[in-house]
């Protein structure tokens, strides 16, 4: 899953379970005969998203783009879940995404802004 780490912390977390349902559901991974590892990636931001979005459908990688419709983000894209597949379908798109740290972005500028 790759996650904005642009998010107030209480956002992101919600936002990850959101993802992880959603993705669930619509792959319909009851069990997988892949083993499931759950590895949380962070963009920057909306359009980082977005252009692995573009990329991910362009290289025909099945994925599960969330998009919250509640405000304030009003239908933006917030994560994007993936379904259990081999890591090699995967690192070429990914590769460039760090794990998301103990505190994202937005925590540590919010702290430096006190």
């Amino acid at each position: 899953m790759i996650i904005r780490e642009d998010l107030p912390r209480g956002t992101l977390g919600a936002q990850i379970a959101h993802a992880a349902r959603e993705s669930c559901t619509q792959f319909k991974i009851d069990h997988s005969p892949l083993p499931i590892h759950v590895v949380v990636l962070a963009a920057r931001c909306e359009t980082h998203l977005l252009e692995l979005e573009a990329r991910l459908r362009a290289g025909g990688v099945p994925h599960f783009a969330m998009r919250e419709p509640d405000p304030p983000l009003n239908g933006a894209i917030t994560a994007i879940g993936l379904p259990p597949q081999p890591k090699t379908n995967l690192k070429k798109f990914l590769s460039s995404f760090p794990k998301l740290k103990e505190e994202s972005s937005y925590v540590q500028r919010q702290i430096s802004n006190s």
